[in-house]
């Protein structure tokens, strides 16, 4: 069995603040697009997944670019069902950022 896993789901590093680096205070637009995703993700919902740009919450700033959020579509075309729930393996925050990580089979 191949495992392949992704990794931090939010990546909004111009956005940083002294409180993220320092207290790993979370802003509320990391909780928002984690909570999104993980909702999504849990419900093997690829087609909301692709739509992020137009649905998730917590835009601009969690990805304000495409190439840290499109490796999940990568992770998830690796697995056996792509639609299929995925497995969380890693969850919380790290510099206010979201952890999430998840793995397929």
């Amino acid at each position: 069995m191949l495992v392949i896993g992704s990794g931090f789901m939010t990546h909004g590093l111009p956005f940083l603040t002294r409180e993220m680096f320092v207290h790993n205070a979370v802003p509320q637009w990391s909780r928002d697009f984690d909570d999104w995703a993980a909702d999504a993700l849990a419900r093997g919902d690829v087609e909301a997944l692709a739509g992020y740009r137009h649905h998730a919450p917590g835009l601009p700033y969690a990805h304000p670019t495409v190439e840290h959020y499109t490796p999940l579509f990568v992770t998830l075309g690796a697995a056996d069902d792509p639609e299929q729930p995925v497995r969380t393996t890693i969850e919380g925050y790290a510099m206010g950022l979201s952890k999430r990580s998840f793995q397929v089979a």
